[in-house]
């Protein structure tokens, strides 16, 4: 990919975006209410608190989804093509985390971006680290 400014959108190479959320335990029961992913250590805070991460925690699916969210409110109409992530440290409920993007460079000629993506826990660890490469087309 070439490293250069994208024809669509005025994004740059270096670019950063930022979207603040705060999870609930509504959120987390809500989510496993859905997806039918009712692990303990999502939905029962007696249960999670024996645990190393002494809170529940967010399923890892519900980070990315928000995540995917905030994408789009910064960059609309961006069709993710792939992504890989990884789920370093539990972001807990009542916990407000930053969403974070970095464009890392492009192809013009294919009208591709691809992203660091992360989302930073309040005390500074990383609850999603990975990269997704997404397409402006369409946009």
């Amino acid at each position: 990919m070439k490293r250069e400014d994208a024809k669509n959108k005025g994004l740059k190479t270096g670019d950063v975006f930022i979207e603040k959320h705060t999870f609930s335990q509504q959120d987390f029961d809500d989510f496993a209410r859905l997806s039918g992913d009712d692990n303990p250590i999502h939905v029962d805070p007696d249960y999670a608190a024996k645990t190393p991460f002494r809170s529940t925690v967010a399923h890892g699916m519900l980070l990315y989804s928000v995540l995917c969210s905030a994408l789009l409110k910064n960059i609309p109409g961006a069709i993710q093509l792939e992504h890989q992530m990884m789920f370093p440290t539990g972001t807990t409920a009542g916990e407000t985390v930053s969403c974070r993007f970095e464009v890392l460079e492009f192809d013009n000629a294919a009208n591709k971006v691809r992203l660091k993506i992360q989302i930073l826990r309040q005390n500074g660890e990383l609850g999603l680290d990975g990269e997704t490469l997404i397409s402006l087309e369409d946009v």
